[in-house]
């Protein structure tokens, strides 16, 4: 797997797999799966978690390498941030790469997986952005797509 994640890469999916395999060196669970993947910041959907799950566990475990396995099997589908940062650049016309902040609400909270005004307004404090300002569209899909911390 190292032909295809780069030593750094691999250091940083080790840290997180060890993190959830503890002594064991493997993982057993599918949540445990879902835990990691998601903690390194890939979105696999419930379906998809299952059948790596399932395709994949060998006498109840999953071993490092096979993990690594199953994040370049979903890495080759999941171009979430890419595809973000496609849509944004699409409606900046002037290629300033900011967006006025009215337009950015009025896309987060009519399209896709609508946010409520709540929701947007929340992310605007966080990014300290002023809703009458220009965004900086790429600091909001680093902001959506960093994981939100799981401290269980």
């Amino acid at each position: 797997m190292t032909r295809f994640f780069s030593q750094t890469d691999i250091d940083e999916f080790k840290e997180c797999f060890f993190l959830y395999a503890k002594n064991k060196g493997f993982i057993s669970t599918e949540e445990d799966l879902t835990l990691i993947m998601r903690s390194l910041g890939y979105s696999p959907t419930k379906d998809e978690l299952k059948q790596y799950f399932q395709k994949n566990v060998k006498e109840g475990k999953i071993e490092f390498a096979t993990f690594l396995d199953i994040l370049h099997t979903h890495s080759q589908s999941e171009k979430c941030q890419q595809e973000i940062m496609a849509a944004f650049e699409y409606h900046d016309r002037k290629k300033t790469g900011y967006i006025p902040a009215g337009e950015l609400k009025h896309m987060l909270s009519m399209f896709g997986e609508q946010l409520k005004t709540s929701e947007v307004d929340a992310l605007f404090r966080e990014a300290k952005v002023n809703p009458q300002g220009q965004v900086r569209y790429a600091d909001i899909v680093n902001m959506l797509m960093t994981p939100i911390p799981d401290y269980r």
